[in-house]
């Protein structure tokens, strides 16, 4: 009678051990094939004056559109920003507010929910770039990366909203931010001469235009286009764009130089991805 005992305790720790085995392994794949990480709690305040729309909602947009972007940042902690609503296009404030936020400005209003998107994760693009006050030779690089991360969060808002949009009744416009974001690509008809000319060919021949207005959307989208591709295939690349401005951009630092930085500034996981967009601009980035 007292073998019954011991072989019940027997039975049970067998059990207990095949479970946490079984813990174990399911672990090890879950850190193997690990999720991207999920958007923090991040400090979003909108001053609702001018946007003609309710507050709670604009901030439900704009957390959609910096999520579909910070998902790819782990551990980064995004300061507090501010939305405010201005006229003359949207914008991201170099210097703070009095209550330490940064500010973002909006060109737009009312429900364009496509629009607020577009917009917002091009300026919080610049936030995650670590965006300066300096040289601004080849800033428009940057707004290239920014104009690529627009289509990039409309893209991506839509996959996530056929499950979880913020709110239930938003879930069929996910249509409505796919095909804007389509309608931007489509509306870069310069695309083409980078497929003729290749992107060095194309940047040589524009420079002078983007050194003057590095905004051109006719030509950053354009680029933006071959980017999308990059950041598509592999979403987890955005985290590079933290070492953009790693440190502050001298006076006169061509672009080689630029690139150099970058590539010495990111980790190693993305050396590679910084090597292969300065081939693309026919940049050797060997001393």
């Amino acid at each position: 009678m007292k073998e019954f005992p011991l072989l019940r305790r027997s039975i049970v720790m067998h059990i207990v051990r095949c479970t946490l085995l079984a813990l174990g392994v399911i672990l090890l794949l879950a850190l193997g094939c690990a999720a991207p990480t999920q958007a923090r709690i991040i400090s979003c305040r909108i001053e609702p004056e001018g946007f003609k729309s309710n507050a709670a909602d604009i901030e439900a947009i704009c957390r959609s559109a910096a999520g579909a972007l910070l998902r790819w940042f782990p551990g980064y902690e995004v300061p507090p920003f501010v939305v405010v609503r201005r006229h003359g296009g949207p914008v991201i404030g170099f210097h703070k507010n009095d209550q330490g936020e940064i500010v973002i400005y909006l060109d737009t209003e009312g429900t364009y929910w496509c629009q607020y998107s577009y917009q917002f994760a091009h300026e919080f693009c610049h936030l995650l770039c670590g965006y300066d006050d300096d040289f601004k030779g080849n800033m428009w690089f940057e707004e290239t990366l920014a104009e690529t991360a627009s289509i990039f969060a409309l893209r991506a808002m839509a996959r996530t909203w056929k499950d979880n949009p913020p709110y239930p009744n938003w879930k069929e416009y996910r249509d409505a931010l796919h095909d804007y974001a389509d309608d931007v690509v489509k509306s870069r008809s310069k695309a083409s001469e980078i497929r003729e000319n290749g992107l060095n060919g194309f940047y040589l021949a524009h420079k002078t235009e983007l050194d003057k207005d590095p905004g051109n959307r006719e030509l950053n989208g354009a680029m933006a286009v071959v980017f999308l591709h990059l950041f598509e295939e592999d979403p987890a690349r955005w985290e590079s764009v933290r070492w953009l401005n790693s440190s502050p951009s001298p006076e006169g630092e061509t672009f080689t130089q630029y690139f150099r930085k970058w590539h010495d500034a990111v980790p190693d996981r993305h050396r590679e991805l910084v090597e292969d967009i300065a081939r693309l601009f026919g940049i050797d980035l060997a001393r």
